[in-house]
């Protein structure tokens, strides 16, 4: 098996289909949620039909899948030291089958015969390359597409490998393509416990989801090998509590990533008590590449400790993405 990456599919032996999240994994496995599942659906690949375990993501509907998971299928579930928490996890010895975003769109680019939405994708990723200046190398699909399973009215979801060529592909999509702000503002208005007016500011913010001559795709950024820099355990995390927080954007640049992490500055408050916070950390992708320098936000999730094991260094973390706090966290757009 290659070296699996962020957003690349794993199948299992019984035709499950995990989405790996994320570069950083134990050495006995992968960080990765079943997004499709043997059933009755639209998504086809054969006579095999499939199914999503989800409807609507939110991390309150990967908490009750995680719930299940525990007494159906409790191999599943990893209780991670590392991280402590509960996460989807695929043991490295479940994998059947290996599905990388970059050879899944050169198999694409490759076919002969390709159906009406694969024609699309090559035309698109070859108007994005020449007018973006990255290179085919750089990019890759995920999603139904991949697996081969789509249908008529799937979307697309491009993965773009390197933060300089996310940013510079986020640019020129502005200019040739349209925003889906209902969509964004449908999703910040009834997933997140804010405002309508609130989650307008959020909403116009959106970059990575967009339509393109009646299209709706998102695109999500992947680190390249050489930005690669942590390894698994080289951070270990420890629960403090949930906490809100006021907190300042310093540094957006790994905002692209999964998770998107955003430096800060500012304090989080637990009872009265009061921490220094200097990171924002957002597995959900809702909030990719959405803040900037410069903003002040108010944020409610899970604050962490973070220890760093090779220096002993300490620091705090607050998370948005987490199975605890979900229904519950929020980030709203101060300024």
């Amino acid at each position: 098996m290659s070296v699996v990456r962020d957003h690349d599919f794993l199948e299992d032996f019984d035709g499950w289909m995990f989405c790996v999240v994320g570069d950083i994994h134990p050495p006995e496995g992968f960080f990765a949620y079943p997004k499709y599942t043997p059933g009755p659906g639209p998504w086809r690949r054969g006579a095999q039909s499939f199914r999503r375990t989800i409807e609507k993501y939110s991390m309150s509907e990967l908490k009750k899948l995680l719930d299940n998971l525990k007494t159906s299928r409790p191999e599943y579930v990893r209780l991670d030291y590392v991280l402590g928490a509960e996460m989807f996890f695929l043991p490295s010895m479940k994998v059947l089958k290996h599905y990388s975003c970059i050879e899944g769109l050169k198999n694409i680019v490759r076919k002969d015969n390709r159906d009406v939405l694969e024609q699309f994708l090559v035309d698109f990723i070859y108007e994005v390359s020449d007018s973006s200046g990255v290179g085919l190398e750089y990019l890759g699909v995920t999603g139904s597409i991949l697996l081969g399973i789509h249908h008529e009215k799937s979307d697309i979801d491009l993965v773009v490998y390197g933060r300089e060529n996310y940013w510079k592909i986020i640019d020129i999509l502005e200019g040739m393509t349209s925003p889906r702000y209902d969509h964004s503002l449908r999703r910040f208005s009834t997933i997140y416990p804010i405002s309508w007016s609130d989650a307008e500011k959020l909403a116009g913010r959106v970059k990575h989801k967009r339509t393109y001559h009646g299209i709706d795709f998102s695109v999500y950024g992947v680190r390249k090998i050489d930005e690669l820099s942590e390894m698994y355990g080289d951070y270990v995390y420890r629960r403090v509590g949930l906490a809100k927080a006021e907190l300042e954007v310093v540094d957006s640049s790994s905002s692209c990533f999964t998770p998107s992490i955003y430096l800060v500055e500012g304090y989080a408050e637990i009872s009265e008590e009061r921490y220094p916070v200097e990171k924002l950390t957002c597995y959900d992708l809702t909030y990719t590449a959405l803040f900037h320098e410069g903003d002040r936000l108010q944020v409610y999730g899970k604050l962490e400790e973070v220890i760093d094991a090779r220096s002993k260094d300490r620091f705090y973390s607050i998370l948005t993405g987490s199975f605890e706090a979900a229904e519950k966290e929020y980030i709203k757009l101060l300024v």
